[in-house]
């Protein structure tokens, strides 16, 4: 069982730590949103189920090649990032602008110990 009240803790302190996070959203498996937040206005359903299927993607890249499922993803857009980490129970998702770039191994490196939670 996911502990929302504690994953949206320590999301928010994530706001604080990384001030370049233009967004942050949690969801389980199937993309469902558990919490989300955002600078502007964003569908965050939209977001995590558009991430399940890149990490579905990956993970057939992943068996394909004999390296395995899906664990971590940075992906560099034309105005910013996203930062996509899967556990056994929840995918987190960081959203960053331009200016996160130097940020990026930050923002994974909580997201991967928040998803431990």
């Amino acid at each position: 069982m996911v502990d929302k009240k504690a994953i949206e803790k320590k999301l928010a302190e994530l706001f604080d730590i990384v001030p370049e996070t233009e967004g942050l959203i949690a969801s389980d498996l199937e993309g469902k949103v558990i919490v989300g937040q955002t600078i502007t206005e964003m569908d965050h359903s939209a977001i995590a189920k558009t991430c399940v299927a890149i990490i579905k993607f990956s993970s057939t890249v992943g068996d394909n090649i004999g390296k395995g499922a899906f664990k971590t993803a940075t992906i560099d857009l034309k105005s910013g990032y996203a930062v996509i980490v899967k556990s056994d129970a929840i995918i987190l998702i960081a959203l960053a602008g331009l200016d996160g770039k130097a940020s990026l191994s930050l923002l994974k490196r909580n997201l991967i110990s928040i998803s431990k939670i």
